[in-house]
């Protein structure tokens, strides 16, 4: 009787040792995993920080060599954005009366 006690003992004792290395080795992997995610999220951001730098610089050249056109745009946008923000609130106040 004690002999079949201890060998259900060591079968669930082997059960636990082989569910402790599949859990490392899950967690080995996770580790893996978010690392590489971490650096590529990394690679991507400094990607779009180059970008937007290169694209802010091109901004600054296109005003340095035509300032009166870059104000000019600059107005016409800032009028039509009013313009539909006019409208938009007028809307709204209209359909509510």
């Amino acid at each position: 009787m004690k002999t079949e006690n201890y060998s259900r003992m060591g079968s669930q004792v082997k059960n636990v040792a082989e569910f402790a290395e599949r859990a490392r080795d899950l967690s080995a992997k996770v580790k893996e995993r978010l690392d590489a995610t971490y650096n590529d999220f990394g690679r991507s951001m400094q990607r779009a920080k180059t970008a937007a730098e290169d694209r802010i610089e091109d901004v600054r050249d296109q005003v340095r060599s035509r300032p009166l056109a870059s104000v000019a745009a600059v107005a016409g946008v800032a009028f039509g954005i009013g313009i539909v923000t006019g409208w938009l609130l007028g809307r709204n106040t209209r359909s509510e009366s």
